[in-house]
C-alpha cells in the first residue's frame, strides 16, 4: 500500500471514530480555521494602571536593561499567552479537535497550543514557556443551554516586555462556546485586515482571565471573538528565512 493510502486509511478511521465520540457527548465541534475579528474591551493594552507598585518596579527594572529596543518578533520570538488568542491582525488559528484533545495551530510565528481534555492535572516535572500548559473539561451551562469548554493555562515563562507582561505566577482561565454572529452582536475591529469573507455566521468565542497577582492589581478579563474561514487562507509563517539569508550573505562577503 502506498503512503498515500496509508495516509487516506488513517484519516478516515480518526474521523470515523472521534466524530461519534464528541457528538455523543453533546459537546460543539470547534474543528475549523478560525480568525479573530473583535474584542472586549474593543482594545486589549495592559497599561501601568493594571499593574501594582511592584508590578511596576519589576517591569521598569527589566527594560532599564535594554534602552535600546529590539522587537521581540522581528526575529521570530513567538508572543505566547495570552497574545496568541487576543490578537486582532488577521492571523488565523486552526483548531483540530478530538475527544480528548484540543490542539491549537498558530499562523502567527507557527505556534502550537494543546489543550488535554483527559482529566489530567498540572504535571510537575514540564518547564515554564510561553504558551504554558493547558488543560481543559466540558461544563453544561443550563442558564445559556450549552457545553462550554473551561480551559485553565499554567507553567508559563516569565517576560516582562510587550502588551500582556507576565511572571510564572500568571494562570490564565478561559470560557470557548460556539455561537453565531448575530448571537454574539459586536462589530468587527478596524484593526483586522479583510483577508476574505467567512464562509458562514459561525462565532467561536474566547472569554479569557488573566491573573497574576505578582504583576497586576486585579484579574484582567476579555472576551474575543473568531470568524469561521476557509481551511486555504492559512500559510506557513516563514519569518526566520530571510533572517538566515541576510546572516549567510554577511558570512559571505
Amino acid at each position: 500500500m502506498t503512503k498515500a493510502g496509508r495516509s487516506a486509511i488513517f484519516t478516515l478511521v480518526i474521523s470515523v471514530f472521534t466524530i461519534p465520540a464528541l457528538a455523543a457527548q453533546g459537546v460543539p465541534d470547534f474543528s475549523g480555521v478560525w480568525v479573530a475579528y473583535a474584542s472586549e474591551p474593543a482594545f486589549v493594552r495592559t497599561d501601568s494602571q493594571a499593574l501594582t507598585p511592584e508590578g511596576q518596579a519589576l517591569q521598569e527594572a527589566y527594560l532599564s536593561q535594554y534602552p535600546n529596543w529590539v522587537e521581540p518578533g522581528a526575529w521570530c520570538v513567538p508572543p505566547g499567552m495570552p497574545s496568541t488568542m487576543t490578537s486582532l491582525v488577521a492571523y488565523p488559528i486552526e483548531v483540530i479537535q478530538r475527544d480528548n484533545q484540543l490542539t491549537m495551530l498558530a499562523e502567527l510565528e507557527m505556534q502550537v497550543r494543546r489543550v488535554f481534555l483527559d482529566g489530567r492535572d498540572f504535571p510537575e516535572d514540564y518547564p515554564p514557556t510561553r504558551m504554558g500548559y493547558s488543560i481543559g473539561h466540558w461544563e453544561w451551562e443550563a442558564s445559556e443551554g450549552r457545553q462550554t469548554l473551561m480551559i485553565q493555562t499554567g507553567l508559563l515563562k516569565e517576560t516582562l516586555e510587550g502588551r500582556w507582561p507576565r511572571t510564572e505566577n500568571m494562570s490564565i482561565t478561559e470560557r470557548v462556546y460556539l455561537t453565531t454572529r448575530e448571537e454574539a452582536g459586536v462589530e468587527a475591529s478596524g484593526f483586522v485586515a479583510t483577508i476574505a469573507p467567512p464562509i458562514n455566521n459561525d462565532t467561536l468565542v474566547f472569554e479569557l482571565t488573566v491573573t497574576d497577582p505578582s504583576l497586576y492589581r486585579a484579574p484582567l478579563t476579555v472576551t474575543v471573538y473568531y470568524q469561521r474561514m476557509s481551511d486555504d487562507i492559512f500559510l506557513e509563517y516563514d519569518c526566520a528565512v530571510d533572517k538566515w539569508q541576510e546572516a549567510l550573505e554577511a558570512a559571505n562577503q
